[in-house]
């Protein structure tokens, strides 16, 4: 597994807010939003996206058990860009963004974007789950927030807010999510109008002031009752054993092709965007190790 990042740590934190009428969700990713900054070249609008949607990926993974991992892949037309990153059921978390500068927009505010949001929930064996939403001009936010909304039929109030330095450096990204909770006839609950007047003011705070405000045990001005705390890791699968792995599914000709034309075989990973170089003695033993299909 990839060593990158090592060391570098973010937070997510959910939980029960006032007297268990609502839950919440608040994450924190800034230096590994940097870690995928630099990976990838990121430079202004496409910085803070990618910490946006890592902010956002983390955020949904809140509630996955096990082996469980919650992908998001962002397909955006306006302005045209390219998203792809999964979360763990232990906060390990890992993005893509393509390409690494965006253009600037004309016409449009930096939040405005269009295009199709796809969430997947998933385990080892099979796809759990997959969602579609388009963008329609919205914020990142605001989209992520019809998600939630369309697929668990729940009011809820997310801000997702992101910071960069003059040298174009992450120096925050995280989010907060409150969502009411059902009617449940053993529990108190809110009417969406209470929970409306309760905690409308989310979406009007500044998030580095909300997330203070939850270090001191407030949302809203209401108790929070913290259930669980995970510390935020870069999670990457690739090594060169998986490396070599994928290079023994080719055939011995492309192997042999390889050796010859460039004297060693470079694979990149999407993802950490680091190089994996293998050379020529290993291709030979990787050859030699290549069993023909029908071979006894």
């Amino acid at each position: 597994m990839s060593e990158l990042g090592k060391g570098l740590e973010g937070s997510l934190h959910r939980g029960f807010v006032g007297g268990r009428t609502a839950r919440f969700l608040a994450a924190e990713v800034a230096k590994l939003a940097e870690l995928a900054r630099q990976q990838h070249k990121l430079e202004g609008e496409a910085a803070r996206i990618c910490a946006e949607a890592m902010v956002a990926t983390l955020l949904m993974s809140a509630w996955v058990k096990g082996r469980e991992r919650v992908t998001v892949q962002i397909q955006a037309e306006s302005p045209r860009f390219a998203f792809t990153a999964d979360a763990d059921s232990e906060a390990g978390l890992r993005a893509r963004f393509t390409p690494h500068r965006l253009p600037r927009l004309q016409k449009r505010g930096p939040s405005e974007l269009h295009g199709l949001l796809h969430a997947i929930r998933s385990d080892v064996k099979k796809e759990i789950y997959r969602g579609i939403t388009a963008l329609d001009g919205r914020s990142l936010a605001d989209a992520l927030a019809a998600h939630l909304r369309d697929s668990e039929q729940i009011e809820g109030v997310l801000r997702i807010g992101v910071e960069l330095d003059d040298d174009g450096r992450i120096t925050f990204a995280g989010g907060l999510l409150v969502e009411r909770l059902p009617e449940h006839a053993e529990l108190p609950w809110l009417t969406p109008a209470d929970f409306a007047d309760r905690y409308g003011g989310v979406a009007e705070q500044e998030v580095p002031d909300l997330l203070v405000a939850l270090a001191f045990g407030k949302i809203a001005n209401q108790e929070v009752e913290v259930l669980e705390s995970r510390k935020a890791h870069w999670r990457c699968d690739c090594s060169m054993a998986r490396i070599e792995a994928v290079l023994l599914q080719l055939g011995v000709g492309e192997l042999t092709a390889m050796l010859q034309e460039d004297g060693q075989a470079e694979v990149t990973c999407h993802f950490c965007n680091l190089p994996y170089l293998v050379g020529p003695e290993r291709l030979r033993e990787l050859i030699s190790m290549h069993q023909p299909v029908g071979d006894a």
